[in-house]
């Protein structure tokens, strides 16, 4: 028979492990159920409505109206932009010279490969080795084929499109330049200058590294893999060392992660000189050119972030299409519709897990009785509630993404106006509260003694969207004063400028000399 003090040893800890288990489940039981005494939210900011700034272009420019070439053949040089390279324009520049393309007829033009030009300097440095290029081939053609300068047209996208400019100001100067080009057409170029530059740069807000380490945080969470296994995955090319270090230290544990955006192009010293308030862009955004110049904007349909996505992505592995069709890059509905059936997959998994968590919090409140049970189901709901909090936060990322990125564009702002204050009073300490707006924080005061009262600041939200093509807003692309002719680019995004149906009919109606002023840009049938 056992002694009386070995029986105490064998009880004392199953004591213990109840009274441990009673304490669990009693803090699980408050967690689930306590209601602490909270008060409400303040509604110190109000969002108001969204308005949509339209964007007119300025005045065509009359004074090249009369100016034509002398006819025959000419040369039209390239240039790419950005981080682009020679071949960029390589098929629109070989079918507009023999060939053509469907609805896109041939004319006589002097082929001359697209090349690439100095992009890690400045962007005198990268206009000074673009006037190197063309004076060699300027100088070439007028001695193989009789073709005078003056006859030769640019057509420059994006970054290419400042240089152009760079280069028609110091063209002034006779001197020291002879014009290798009599006129330009600038595709999807911030004249004005660009916010995404130096939002996205490391020189910047790093607005890249920003974006990714905030998606693979909310996309990688293991929680939204408990019952489902995470979206196939995948980068963007040209990802920068940057993006690829913010991913290794973030997201370790994803061996292909997606986020649908990594401009490592942006990059580049010059980025720098690329704000609105750089030199540059400050001087030629005021400058009437001296040459005749015509401006092709592009205006994206919503989302323009996915939709500039997916064209980004594309660029790469659309190559032989563009070499049969340069001008059938068109959709870009692909990306769009896969977030939208991420929002819905999130939004439902939000919901089911939810729902889950009520599920066992009820059963737990039912056994309570049963100490391992309860505990079970406390556990369940936990877990269901983590994955509900990551499947909405993921479900909140889709949606805001887009957002997001239109505020490191500039193409979203949003301000903050002051307007009255909120005022609360109550007359014990107990909900509800009443609200009500005043003008000064003194008309908060109560008549009653008793009651207290508080006030804070009201703030009206407005936001303000501007019309742009994924990467330049169509005030900056399309309003240089003087210029022939402002032209738009509808459902257009700025990598599908180069190579959409909207381009080559533009170009079709420069080349035929259907737009009114722009006599010089007719070329003829080969």
């Amino acid at each position: 028979m056992p002694s009386r003090s070995n029986a105490s040893a064998q009880i004392l800890p199953m004591i213990l492990t109840v009274l441990v288990i009673a304490v669990l489940v009693t803090l699980l039981t408050q967690s689930a159920y306590g209601q602490p005494c909270s008060f409400p939210t303040s509604p110190i900011f109000e969002v108001g409505s969204t308005v949509y700034s339209p964007f007119s272009p300025p005045p065509s420019g009359t004074e090249f109206a009369q100016k034509t070439h002398t006819g025959g053949e000419r040369i039209i040089f390239y240039l790419h932009g950005l981080g682009g390279t020679g071949t960029s324009w390589n098929s629109v520049a070989s079918r507009t010279a023999y060939g053509g393309a469907p609805q896109y007829p041939a004319r006589q033009v002097i082929f001359d490969m697209p090349f690439t030009y100095l992009q890690n300097a400045s962007l005198f440095d990268a206009a000074m080795d673009i006037d190197n290029t063309l004076q060699v081939r300027s100088f070439l053609a007028q001695q193989m084929h009789g073709v005078s300068p003056g006859d030769h047209l640019l057509i420059a996208h994006s970054l290419g499109g400042i240089e152009a400019l760079i280069l028609d100001s110091l063209y002034m100067d006779t001197a020291t330049f002879e014009r290798p080009f009599g006129g330009a057409v600038l595709v999807g170029s911030a004249i004005g200058g660009s916010d995404a530059a130096m939002a996205l740069s490391a020189w910047g807000q790093n607005g890249a590294v920003h974006f990714v380490e905030e998606a693979c945080q909310i996309l990688s969470n293991p929680w939204l893999w408990a019952a489902h296994l995470l979206p196939p995955l995948r980068w963007f090319p040209a990802l920068d060392p940057w993006v690829q270090q913010a991913i290794q230290s973030t997201c370790s544990g994803i061996v292909t992660p997606f986020i649908p955006f990594a401009l490592g192009k942006f990059h580049r010293p010059l980025v720098t000189e690329l704000t609105p308030q750089s030199p540059w862009p400050a001087h030629l955004n005021h400058r009437v050119p001296q040459i005749p110049v015509v401006q092709l904007y592009g205006v994206e349909d919503e989302p323009v972030f996915w939709r500039t996505a997916y064209s980004m992505y594309q660029t790469d592995s659309i190559g032989l299409a563009l070499a049969q069709d340069p001008f059938q890059f068109d959709g870009d509905d692909v990306l769009v519709d896969w977030v939208s059936d991420q929002i819905a997959h999130y939004a439902a998994q939000t919901l089911l897990a939810s729902a889950r968590a009520q599920s066992h919090a009820i059963a737990q409140c039912q056994v309570w009785y049963n100490p391992f049970s309860s505990l079970y189901h406390a556990w369940q709901r936990q877990r269901a509630l983590e994955e509900a909090g990551a499947a909405y936060a993921a479900e909140r990322w889709y949606r805001q993404a887009n957002g997001v990125y239109k505020d490191y564009i500039g193409a979203r702002e949003i301000t903050l106006q002051a307007d009255g204050y909120w005022c609360r009073c109550r007359n014990d300490g107990d909900p509800p509260f009443t609200w009500t707006v005043v003008s000064t924080p003194t008309d908060c005061l109560d008549d009653d003694p008793y009651a207290f009262c508080q006030s804070w600041p009201h703030w009206d939200v407005d936001i303000t969207e501007h019309p742009n093509d994924g990467v330049v807003l169509a005030s900056s692309a399309g309003s240089l004063p003087g210029a022939v002719a402002h032209i738009e680019l509808p459902h257009t995004n700025h990598q599908q400028m180069r190579n959409s149906t909207y381009t080559r009919d533009v170009f079709k109606r420069l080349f035929n000399g259907q737009i009114p002023g722009g006599a010089f840009f007719a070329t003829a049938l080969r």
